[in-house]
């Protein structure tokens, strides 16, 4: 492969593993790591980041992390703090709660709220998606939603569909949270809408059980009015996933332990 190839290379990486095709694409952000030139390895790494999350294999997310800051450290500032942006700034905080550092990420959110931004718009926008995932996993749907509203109206300015999608997700999961069936699932249905032409599948599954349940009752409503193809393969492919997890419960206990500060440890173990 050469140098140039790299950034396709890791383009269809990202492509797979949002098609749910994880091992494929798994080995070929390993193969633009091993070929590609600088810029493209640290957006190699940052799409293996994502991988290794969908994998549930924190591990390897931490370690893709640290080459990613590793190699963004040598590089043009500039550069790498638009790719960061682009990419990790989201999946930092999803290594953080998967991991149990909830107390980190809120430290990072009163961090942010405190001092000056000096970012692009486009990274204090990440910034605000990464924040409002923060609040929802404290259960405080209504500031996130807050945060999403002007973020949204930005993506969809930009015509930013994937963002956009991340953004619609995370208002159906803050609705849910608030107990607003309804607004959870209009804005479900819009999501549904924009990801169909493009299969997407794991911007779904990575939201959890409680996207599975709220798709159950989409689709237990669009039913009415025909075939629903594309929420039946989302659900499958739920339903795969815990298949998959049932079979590894210990493994990703001891992964998610082994992030958690040193004086929660011994009550993490069940």
């Amino acid at each position: 492969m050469l140098p140039e190839v790299g950034w396709p290379a890791v383009l269809r990486a990202d492509i797979l593993r949002e098609w749910n095709e994880l091992e494929a694409a798994h080995a070929l952000a390993e193969e633009a790591i091993s070929h590609a030139s600088l810029n493209f390895v640290l957006c190699a790494y940052a799409v293996l980041v994502r991988i290794c999350l969908s994998r549930g294999d924190y591990d390897a997310a931490h370690s893709a992390l640290e080459q990613f800051e590793g190699i963004g450290m040598r590089m043009n500032q500039h550069i790498y703090l638009h790719i960061r942006s682009l990419f990790t700034t989201v999946d930092q905080a999803r290594l953080w709660l998967a991991c149990g550092e909830l107390d980190r990420a809120m430290r990072w959110v009163g961090e942010l709220n405190l001092k000056e931004r000096h970012s692009t718009s486009f990274a204090c926008e990440r910034e605000e998606v990464a924040c409002a995932r923060i609040l929802l996993a404290t259960a405080q749907p209504a500031p996130a939603l807050q945060r999403l509203e002007p973020v949204l109206e930005r993506a969809t300015v930009s015509q930013r569909w994937d963002h956009v999608i991340e953004i619609r997700l995370l208002q159906v999961l803050a609705h849910q949270t608030s107990q607003q069936e309804m607004q959870a699932l209009d804005a479900l249905s819009e999501a549904v809408r924009l990801a169909e032409p493009e299969s997407y599948i794991r911007r779904f599954i990575d939201e959890g059980p409680p996207m599975a349940a709220l798709l159950n009752r989409l689709q237990e409503e669009q039913r009415k009015d025909g075939p629903t193809p594309y929420l039946d393969t989302l659900l499958a492919a739920f339903a795969e996933q815990s298949k998959t997890r049932k079979r590894q419960p210990k493994r990703v206990k001891q992964r998610r332990r082994r992030f958690l500060p040193d004086n929660q440890k011994s009550s993490s173990i069940s």
